[in-house]
């Protein structure tokens, strides 16, 4: 009898140990471009009130944690706020990693290059203090000069003045405003500098007297 009972209570942990939480991350696209945000679903056999741990495992096997995220339901959607760059990512295969609750899952993408462009987050951040004026042109061309030097933009003509056309501003208010996409937003500081619209680099010293909107 006593052993019958043992058996008893200990079938609930046994059955805990078999049937214990689990995890899937499920990715909505398993091919993302330079311009794209990672989008993926958690889904969660049980609601335990911990947190699940996503980690990248980039091109050189480098595993770095990218978010804690709360879990409150079985079914957790998750869009990264800021895009793939041309500057921090890299063209190839990735692996995406969760933890939760003592389970773990994994999944893969893969990033390619298809002439997309993807411009670094904190250009936006800055694209904001110029909307509103609190700072230069000469600034925020600075971050230009950085995508030029980083080969995500092309300066095929290179000069000593800058010039920014007001209507630029609406196009970048656009971006900022996730109206347009990177892409979109690069070709059309692309074009500026094709056409000499927007002329980078430009003398620092001279620049607040040569700048101008045309």
């Amino acid at each position: 009898m006593a052993s019958v009972f043992c058996l008893l209570t200990a079938f609930p942990i046994l059955a805990n140990a078999q049937y214990g939480t689990t995890v899937e991350i499920r990715l909505a696209n398993d091919v993302y471009n330079f311009g794209d945000r990672l989008d993926y679903t958690i889904f969660v056999s049980d609601v335990t009130g911990d947190d699940a741990k996503i980690y990248i495992i980039d091109t050189m096997e480098k595993k770095s944690l990218l978010l804690v995220a709360p879990i409150s339901q079985d079914e957790t959607r998750i869009m990264a706020n800021f895009s793939f760059d041309n500057i921090i990512w890299n063209v190839g295969k990735y692996t995406l990693e969760i933890e939760y609750s003592g389970s773990i899952d994994k999944t893969e993408f893969t990033i390619v290059d298809d002439g997309n462009i993807g411009i670094p987050y904190w250009i936006s951040d800055i694209a904001k203090l110029w909307l509103t004026y609190q700072i230069p042109d000469k600034e925020y061309a600075n971050s230009i000069q950085y995508m030029i030097d980083n080969n995500v933009l092309d300066n095929p003509q290179p000069g000593n003045t800058l010039h920014i056309p007001e209507w630029f501003k609406y196009t970048t208010s656009w971006w900022v405003s996730g109206q347009i996409s990177d892409s979109s937003y690069g070709m059309a500081m692309q074009y500026l500098i094709n056409e000499k619209f927007l002329t980078i680099p430009f003398d620092q010293e001279t620049s607040d007297s040569a700048s101008s909107f045309l």
